[in-house]
């Protein structure tokens, strides 16, 4: 087989609709045409409208528009780094799990960013139906002159084990003499066996990372909640230099140790219920329960909430609801 040749380009045109293309890499596509999953490269979030973050606050909560600056997870971190810097086999495949909420996506936003810096290529992989398309999909993926290879899929327990196989045997995850990380997100270790037995062929090197919970001594709770809170207050108007605010030096509103707070998630939670506490003079819950209240994490603050307004949409008391975890 020749050689591919250099010059060679692609023209990819939509016409009211969606259009995928690629460079340096496969597209695999449904009989009726539709990707199975799309190829993007990473780039960090753009920047979020705080008129649209304060319609509902529940949405500075979410790990992908990366609201709250990356804190802790040292350790976890430094495990990447060497797992990615490892020498011998060129391609090594990583399973990363543990609960919803843990902080698996801030934990490898922050090892793209990384890995960016580093000089490697990252891309990020998102499954196709069911999922709004990034804008941004396709392009040029070719590795020239980079480090190395780096793919990340989340939700990767959600994807058909077939999905998954098509995406590891992509020609972006075999360049001779590359080294190519893969790494994959994920909520339980069910699924692994399945990819790791797929992996046998390509004679990739594989490995299991679980997420801990949070420690409990050390302060990364504590950190992790003072920025949270430092940022939603500033989201919120609630911050200095905002108007009618107090300097914010407010504690947790329940004491972070336990098994509660060992998800990043319930630290977050914990620091937007306390701002949202202090904008609206209400009382704080005291137990982990209160803290995850839907009317509290949905409610929507800022222009147009009035005392009459906030006050019909308090639940009523004695009435809480459960965050599910998922």
């Amino acid at each position: 087989m020749s050689a591919p040749d250099p010059s060679a380009r692609q023209h990819v045109t939509a016409e009211g609709g969606f259009a995928y293309g690629v460079v340096g890499a496969d597209l695999h596509v449904y009989v009726d045409g539709l990707p199975s999953y799309v190829l993007e490269e990473w780039l960090p979030p753009p920047e979020s409208d705080e008129e649209w973050l304060r319609e509902l606050p529940s949405r500075l909560l979410s790990a992908r528009h990366e609201i709250v600056p990356f804190t802790g997870r040292t350790d976890e971190l430094a495990e990447l780094r060497a797992w990615r810097g490892a020498v011998g086999r060129r391609l090594a495949v990583r399973w990363l799990h543990g609960p919803g909420g843990q902080g698996k996506s801030r934990l490898a936003a922050a090892f793209a960013r990384d890995s960016v810096a580093e000089g490697w290529k990252v891309v990020r992989a998102v499954h196709a139906p069911g999922n709004v398309l990034p804008g941004s999909a396709g392009g040029d993926l070719r590795a020239v002159g980079a480090a190395g290879v780096l793919l990340i899929v989340d939700y990767a327990d959600h994807w058909p084990l077939p999905h998954l196989t098509w995406l590891l045997s992509n020609r972006l995850l075999h360049h001779r003499d590359l080294p190519t990380r893969v790494l994959l997100l994920a909520r339980s270790t069910d699924q692994w066996p399945a990819v790791q037995a797929a992996l046998h062929d390509s004679q990739a090197a594989t490995s299991v990372q679980a997420l801990e919970p949070l420690p409990e001594r050390g302060g990364e709770r504590a950190e992790m909640f003072e920025a949270a809170r430092d940022t939603f207050a500033a989201c919120l108007g609630a911050a200095p230099g905002a108007p009618d605010s107090t300097p914010l030096r407010m504690p947790p509103p329940v004491p972070l140790d336990g098994p509660d707070f060992g998800l990043t998630l319930a630290v977050h939670m914990a620091a937007l219920v306390a701002v949202d506490a202090h904008l609206h003079g209400r009382r704080t819950p005291t137990d982990a329960v209160g803290l995850v209240t839907c009317s509290t994490a949905n409610r929507p603050t800022g222009r147009g909430s009035t005392p009459r307004t906030r006050a019909a949409r308090r639940p009523p008391r004695g009435g809480r609801t459960r965050l599910r975890r998922r």
